[in-house]
Formats: C-alpha cells, structure tokens, sequence
C-alpha cells in the first residue's frame, strides 16, 4: 500500500514539474505580447497627449493585463517616490518584477534598452525609438511562439513519462 501512494506521488510530482515547465513557454509569448500592448499605450500617451512619464506608466499599468501591468505599475511607482534617471528606473523595474513574469534576458535587454533612451529626446525621436523596440519585440514574440509549439506538449508528456519510468524502475 505504500508502494502504490508512494507511486501515486512520484507520478503526480514529476507530471506537475512537467506542467509547470510548459506553462512557462505558454506565458512567455503572451507576456510579450502584454508588454508590446503596454509600449503601444505608452507611446500615445507620450505621442497625442503628452502626458508626463509617472502618470503614463500608470495609465499604461491600468490597460495592460496582469502579471504586466505590475511591472509598469511598479516603475511609475519608483518615478513618483524617488528622484532617479528613468534608464534606473526601468532597470530596477525589470530585474525587481522579473521572478514574477516568464520573461528572458532578450525581451528585458530590450525593455531596459528602451527605458536608457526615453526622455532623453523630443516625442517624435521616443516615437522611434519605440517602433524600434516594438519590432524587437515582435521578432522576439515570433520565436517565443515557435519555442511554445515545439516544446509545450513535450515538457507534459516528458513529465508524465518521466514519472512512469520512475515508477517502473522502483518496482
């Protein structure tokens, strides 16, 4: 009897370590796709209303879906209590929410690559410095998708599979 639990849990576990590798490449591609959504807000509210940079990020964190919105939310948050550049800002927005969302080192690089050149120049220059991370972004969100359908399935078979073996090899 328990053998059979023991069996019981060893499967289960090693299913959800399976699980929770593929639900890793499924978030990825749509957290881009957030923050993309998020860069969008951003430059019409910096392009059409000129609104300043902390209550753009707010807006940006209020029509964004979460997890990404905290990112934005936290970063108009820093603007508001301290008195740093925006690249630091921006830098420390991303590597203090980055546990929270499945986003890699590409998609981050370009965020904070972003954040160096906001505000340094007039709203048509930001303008294009958007467009260019937003085409990054895209690239990136391509090749996330790929990633996703080639290795979703496989981690959840792998990690059922893996725990069946386990099993057989401890009985």
């Amino acid at each position: 009897m328990i053998r059979l639990v023991g069996s019981a849990l060893l499967l289960v576990s090693t299913t959800g370590i399976g699980f929770r590798v593929a639900r890793e490449f499924r978030e990825r591609p749509r957290q881009i796709r957030g923050l993309m959504h998020g860069l969008r807000v951003l430059q019409t509210e910096i392009e059409y209303s000129a609104t300043p940079l902390p209550q753009a990020l707010n807006t940006v964190a209020k029509r964004t879906p979460s997890p990404v919105n905290g990112l934005f939310a936290g970063m108009a948050e820093e603007l508001q209590v301290n008195d740093l550049p925006v690249s630091e800002v921006f830098h420390l927005g991303v590597k203090s929410h980055r546990e929270n969302l499945a986003l890699k080192n590409p998609e981050c690089e370009v965020l904070e690559e972003f954040g160096k050149t906001l505000g340094l120049s007039d709203r048509m220059h930001q303008g294009q410095q958007l467009q260019a991370a937003l085409a990054q972004l895209e690239h990136i969100e391509r090749e996330a998708r790929d990633l996703q359908l080639r290795n979703e399935r496989l981690w959840q078979y792998l990690g059922i599979l893996m725990g069946l073996l386990l099993v057989i090899l401890l009985y």
